[in-house]
């Protein structure tokens, strides 16, 4: 995709893209992502400006395109939303390793075989309900809380008994002791990343900080902000995930930020899983885009394009939260990718091979990201290094070509044609014959 976008970004914004890319930031990373994502398929079906000026105020919104939508031209600003802060996840993460970590102080390694769970409560203030989780973003070790552990810990019977309950402040916690934890799985809360409240929420945050984004446009400029499901329960379930009258979902919480806020449009792209059920049940991941309008009397055809540009994308490979959790485990790691093309090889008359190598696995190699060892194991497994073997052979690189394996693969393929240089031996021959 940044390839085909080099006419539209200039070396600052591609490098900018490129750094937030490879952070090992997962906010950082999966919103770069989906900015570039968005941008590179409007270019394919629309006129496109990246980071135009506007006439009002200093602000850039992330592009500008005069036919996306049939009315008229618009401003957009791209968001990926994810539910880390929303879920309390983060400071559950939080309260977990600094817990996990004095528990390591006591006895080594006690740490690994802590799981939480914590607690939530439910309670109406002003006519308002309110539901939250007992996690205190500030959390700190207490002199009660650090006697309670080490009690616990290292009593000569540990862990007897299996679980304790750590309450002060808003932290109310069981800890219980597991054979082995994950730490990136040893958190857990039974109040999902639900809203009760149309502007306490991270999706009328965002549009609400982007429509401060895109202000400045000129009158007849359409307003729009695109946002990108990284995670976000609210975005990929757009009604209530229950039936409970005090909770709000995304769809309802849209519509009241579009009556209220400077807006005109907001897209939703969210990746969701298709089921079939055949002679067996089976599913796939596909996009879902759905379009809410300040407007009234949308005219026909308004978001032709839209859907155009939607149906660029490649096949989502995860939803938005198990994309998530795969950066956090470093999964997009150079040295975690799996999704490298296997090697092929075939004999084409007698002695000449032709050898099909990952392009990615090679340009990893020649960057001086990976090492010999890594790159042989990638290419040829457990077996001989195909090269050396043919060179050995006498065979040498007769030809190279590039073969695009297409925007729904993460790589492509270097072409190699090996065979016997027959021209340089006739003429060493020759030459040593004179």
């Amino acid at each position: 995709m940044l390839m085909e976008m080099s006419g539209f970004l200039d070396d600052v914004k591609k490098s900018e893209i490129i750094s937030r890319l490879e952070h090992e930031d997962t906010n950082s990373a999966l919103a770069a992502e989906a900015e570039l994502s968005v941008l590179w398929a409007i270019s394919k079906v629309a006129h496109l400006v990246p980071e135009p000026s506007l006439e009002f105020g200093t602000k850039r919104p992330d592009a500008y395109s005069n036919n996306l939508f049939a009315s008229g031209p618009a401003v957009l600003e791209i968001r990926a939303l994810s539910d880390e802060n929303f879920s309390g996840r983060e400071a559950m993460n939080r309260t977990a390793n600094i817990i996990s970590n004095y528990a390591d102080h006591l006895i080594k390694g006690a740490g690994k075989h802590l799981y939480f769970e914590f607690l939530d409560q439910s309670y109406y203030n002003e006519g308002r309900f309110h539901r939250e989780r007992c996690v205190d973003p500030h959390f700190q070790l207490s002199k009660p809380i650090t006697t309670q552990l080490r009690k616990w810990v290292t009593a000569s019977d540990w862990p007897n008994p299996d679980t304790i309950r750590l309450t002060e402040g808003k932290t109310d916690v069981v800890i219980s002791w597991k054979q082995k934890t994950i730490p990136l799985f040893r958190t857990f809360c039974r109040m999902p990343p639900v809203a009760y409240d149309l502007e306490d929420n991270p999706v009328y945050k965002a549009l609400k900080k982007k429509a401060n984004q895109v202000k400045g446009a000129a009158k007849g400029i359409l307003k729009c902000v695109v946002l990108v499901d990284a995670g976000s329960n609210l975005l990929r379930r757009l009604q209530r995930l229950s039936g409970s009258s005090q909770e709000v979902g995304g769809e309802a919480i849209i519509r009241h930020a579009l009556s209220k806020l400077n807006l005109d449009i907001v897209i939703v792209i969210s990746p969701y899983r298709h089921n079939e059920f055949v002679f067996a049940s089976r599913s796939h991941l596909l996009w879902n885009i759905t379009c809410f309008d300040r407007r009234s009397g949308v005219p026909d055809g308004e978001y032709d394009c839209v859907k155009e540009m939607a149906a660029q994308f490649p096949r989502p490979r995860y939803e938005g939260y198990q994309a998530r959790d795969l950066h956090k485990q470093g999964g997009f790691k150079i040295d975690r990718r799996n999704w490298h093309l296997n090697t092929h090889m075939k004999w084409i008359r007698g002695n000449k091979m032709t050898v099909k190598i990952s392009a990615a696995l090679l340009h990893e190699y020649l960057a001086g990201r990976i090492d010999v060892e890594y790159f042989q194991k990638k290419a040829f497994g457990d077996g001989a290094n195909l090269f050396e073997k043919e060179l050995t052979r006498g065979h040498s690189i007769r030809n190279m070509h590039f073969e695009a394996m297409g925007i729904d693969e993460d790589d492509d393929y270097i072409v190699i044609d090996l065979d016997i240089d027959w021209d340089k031996i006739s003429r060493k021959v020759d030459g040593s014959s004179k």
